[in-house]
This record gives C-alpha cells, sequence and structure tokens, in this order.
C-alpha cells in the first residue's frame, strides 16, 4: 500500500502552533519533544503531519476504511535524515509504514509505503488541474493503455481506483493537493 502527502511551506501554519493546547490535539509528546527541540520547529511539525496524512492515506486504502482521521493514533518517529531526505517510520495501532520525506524551499512532498523498498514513482506539479491528467499520461505509458480509457473511481469508503474500459486495474496509487502543490506517487509492484 502506498500514500503522499505534499506541504505548501508558502501557507502559514496556526500563529499558536506551539501552543500545548494545539499540539496536544495532533501530537504525542514523544512527538512534540522532538518538533520543539529541533532546529527548525515549523519545519517539523509539517513533516510530521505530512507523515500522518500519508499513512493515514495508505493505512486507508489497505483496510478500506472509511474516512475517519485522528492523528493521535498515528506515532512518527525519525529513523534517519540527510540532506533533504528524512526517513521515518508511522505506526497505526499495529501496522507500521515507512517514511520517505523529500523537504524543499517550497514544499514538503512525504511517501508512506508498507514495506520498505517498494519501488515507486512520483510527479510534483505547480497546478492541481494537471494532476489527474499527468497521472493517466503515465499510467498510459506503464500500462500500454490509451490515456482516453482510463478514469478515476472512487469505492465506497472515498478511495480512489484506477478503471480500464471500466475495469478496476487494482493499480495502486495516491493523489495529494495543498496550495500550490500538487503530487501522485504509483506503486510499480503491480505495473
Amino acid at each position: 500500500m502506498i500514500g503522499n502527502d505534499i506541504i505548501d511551506l508558502e501557507i502559514p501554519i496556526s500563529p499558536n502552533w506551539n501552543s500545548s493546547r494545539y499540539l496536544n490535539k495532533l501530537f504525542s509528546s514523544v512527538e512534540q519533544e522532538a518538533i520543539l527541540k529541533s532546529d527548525k520547529p515549523t519545519i517539523s511539525l509539517q513533516l510530521f503531519w505530512s507523515w500522518k496524512e500519508a499513512a493515514y492515506k495508505a493505512n486507508q486504502r489497505l483496510f478500506n476504511l472509511p474516512r475517519r482521521y485522528n492523528p493521535l493514533d498515528f506515532h512518527c518517529d525519525i529513523i534517519s535524515e540527510e540532506d533533504k531526505n528524512t526517513h521515518g517510520i508511522v505506526r497505526i495501532n499495529s501496522q507500521s509504514y515507512f517514511v520517505l520525506s523529500r523537504i524543499t524551499e517550497a514544499n514538503i512532498h512525504s511517501i508512506a509505503t508498507l514495506e520498505k523498498n517498494t519501488p515507486t514513482t512520483f510527479k510534483i506539479f505547480q497546478n492541481e488541474s494537471l494532476l489527474k491528467d499527468k497521472l493517466f499520461a503515465e499510467y498510459s505509458l506503464l500500462l500500454k493503455e490509451p490515456k482516453s480509457n482510463l478514469r478515476i473511481q472512487k469505492n465506497e469508503s472515498n478511495i480512489p481506483h484506477l478503471y480500464s474500459n471500466d475495469l478496476n486495474t487494482s493499480q495502486v496509487f495516491s493523489l495529494s493537493h495543498h496550495g500550490r502543490f500538487s503530487a501522485y506517487v504509483i506503486a510499480l509492484m503491480n505495473c
């Protein structure tokens, strides 16, 4: 399973982000400590938020769950930080997701996968209207299908699925958008 999240760093976070009332609604005490001790606490806060969102999408797809998001159910641990990449684990109950985030001056993009080395491809755009068209273009190449045969339909749990000629392709992907940015990620193991 796979999930992704993108955060536009130009969009300001809550002005009271460092109040205990705000932090207690979103982050465990361990996560709060990591955020507040960080050299860049607002980036750390947004990084953990992005991880929780990406893992939420992967978990929702894995278990076909209806929408219900409680960020305190998700526990983030940083594994490593190198240059612009941060690796971590998000635990939801007994399930763990491996997360990779790329942090730039403009955005944070996080990908959560069930397996540590799941092969993926992703693209980031500065225009949300391009997102589905670019996803279809990528799948058209991967599946050797005309783009015109492809469509996305959400199931009863609001999880998007890719269809070709009205047949579910069983392809695993995730879409995300925030502010100026949109992104998709595709799991390549079933292409």
